[in-house]
């Protein structure tokens, strides 16, 4: 058992998950210096991240800390967000209900940033040929989105991902493909 200061000002805050010392330390540091009021971990990839919620505005942010070094993933702008999937590309980011889609710095570093706006109302990763494509749904209809650009490549006028047709068009990895 740990005893630690009361830094909780609900239950609600209290995390539900078995922290060892060094978590804990990370867990009471991120707290404090991005002044949340919740953190959660990452609870696949175990590389330091975290999701932190600002105690100000409740809007979350996805954060790095290794060491005594902190890395901010993903600004705290957003209702929700989702962890990246291990060597995953993007993910996905909420605000009013709405998803888009932002880049991850450990495969883009400096040129990580939200490149698809929330502005769809849902969304499935497709594997096409080994190459991955994002179909969304805008307006109650499917299409498909470049996820490193956010152009919409198709137009959304399919009822379900599964009626969409083969994605024909080049999804580049990199900024100068």
């Amino acid at each position: 058992f740990y005893i630690i200061d009361p830094i909780f000002d609900t239950p609600e805050e209290v995390p539900l998950v078995r922290m060892g010392s060094r978590m804990l330390e990370t867990f009471k540091r991120a707290k404090r210096s991005l002044k949340a009021d919740l953190v959660i971990f990452d609870p696949n990839n175990g590389d330091g991240a975290l999701k932190a919620r600002s105690k100000k505005t409740k809007k979350w942010g996805m954060y790095q800390f290794l060491d005594d070094q902190k890395k901010e993933l993903i600004p705290m702008q957003y209702d929700s967000l989702n962890f990246y999937s291990f060597n995953g590309k993007y993910t996905a980011v909420y605000n009013n209900e709405k998803v888009g889609f932002y880049l991850s710095y450990w495969s883009y570093d400096e040129q990580a940033k939200q490149t698809v706006d929330c502005k769809y109302e849902d969304y499935k990763r497709f594997d096409a040929d080994g190459v991955s494509k994002l179909a969304v749904k805008k307006d109650g209809k499917w299409g498909w989105v470049d996820w490193l650009t956010g152009k919409e490549k198709s137009e959304f006028i399919f009822n379900s991902p599964d009626e969409l047709p083969y994605p024909h068009y080049k999804q580049n990895y990199w900024f100068d493909e």
